[in-house]
């Protein structure tokens, strides 16, 4: 986005939580992979702080192409393809022939 205040790494101030995952890592057999917690964790709030609104603004901003599918995707997760298939099934519907629906009215 140009303009934007954000660059390349998303910096926070992180007291307790910082202690909290650096604690995980010592005692998870294995150890954490912080930064996974934290882009899962920032996706997953991304996410909630979308209104219905919101999300059909990011759709139709990717469908035009002005972004990436990426970002979509982060922002809309598998619904992209929820409502790419009931695009696909409502353009479908709209091309079949309804002619074999009408009832043929027998007097009743």
């Amino acid at each position: 986005m140009s303009g934007s205040s954000y660059d390349k790494t998303i910096q926070f101030r992180a007291g307790a939580e910082k202690e909290a995952a650096e604690l995980l890592d010592e005692i998870h057999i294995g150890g954490v992979n912080v930064s996974e917690l934290a882009r899962t964790g920032l996706i997953e709030m991304l996410r909630r702080s979308l209104d219905e609104q919101d999300e059909i603004a990011v759709y139709e901003r990717y469908s035009r192409g002005e972004i990436d599918e990426d970002v979509a995707r982060v922002l809309l997760g598998e619904k992209i393809d929820q409502v790419e298939a009931e695009i696909d099934a409502f353009e479908s519907a709209m091309k079949r022939d309804t002619s074999a629906f009408l009832a043929q009215n027998d007097g009743e």
